[in-house]
């Protein structure tokens, strides 16, 4: 999906989008947040914040650095009760200006099944953490199931180019975890992988922690 497209949908969808992830995809972030055992004086990645699903869940003492395309995104993140230190900039994912190794876990909330080239952007989240460092992630994904990947298929046009609802999110219903996690070779390790499966195609979807193992 080109970015200036994915920047349309969102600042259109922006609004409404938490209403949207609460009625069809609601889940919660704590427990994600808890994986990534942050203590205080750690810096966080959010990639991308969206509007700032993530952020009510970090505790107090860790700096949050949140990033996304979409503006009026951003402008709803900031409206969220949070204890931890956050700070919101526009940035592309795939794009990352950070140095390597700024940045010691970071999270991603539905946001790999929406980028033109997943691969690219988990690198980008790779090169800016430090070896070590865990990646907690929250996503749409292909299911394991072929039975409901055949739907899954069937539903790929509408979900990536007309939305759901229409013009309101828009992403890749066939995003494979599979071979982004295991058939990459990125210099990661899977400590944890829950396959959130479901027969309605819509819903079907994954928690991952990942450990940066790069050298």
């Amino acid at each position: 999906m080109q970015i200036e497209k994915v920047i349309e949908t969102y600042d259109h969808g922006a609004s409404e989008y938490d209403f949207i992830m609460k009625r069809y995809w609601h889940i919660e972030r704590q427990p994600l947040i808890d994986w990534l055992q942050l203590g205080t004086g750690q810096t966080v990645l959010e990639a991308a914040v969206g509007t700032g699903l993530n952020l009510p869940a970090y505790p107090e003492g860790v700096r949050v650095i949140g990033i996304d395309l979409s503006q009026k995104m951003l402008n709803e993140a900031r409206k969220k009760p949070v204890s931890a230190d956050i700070i919101l900039q526009i940035m592309d994912l795939q794009n990352l200006s950070f140095p390597d190794d700024s940045f010691d876990a970071a999270a991603s909330g539905f946001t790999l099944c929406v980028v033109a080239d997943p691969v690219v952007a988990l690198e980008e989240m790779i090169r800016v953490t430090k070896p070590g460092a865990l990646i907690a992630i929250l996503d749409y994904c292909k299911s394991r199931d072929p039975e409901i990947a055949k739907w899954q298929e069937l539903i790929y046009d509408a979900s990536s180019q007309m939305g759901f609802p229409t013009g309101k999110i828009k992403w890749d219903a066939l995003m494979d975890y599979d071979k982004l996690i295991y058939n990459s070779h990125l210099p990661i390790e899977v400590i944890v992988d829950e396959r959130l499966d479901s027969p309605n195609p819509f819903l079907c979807g994954c928690q991952l922690l990942l450990k940066n193992i790069k050298r």
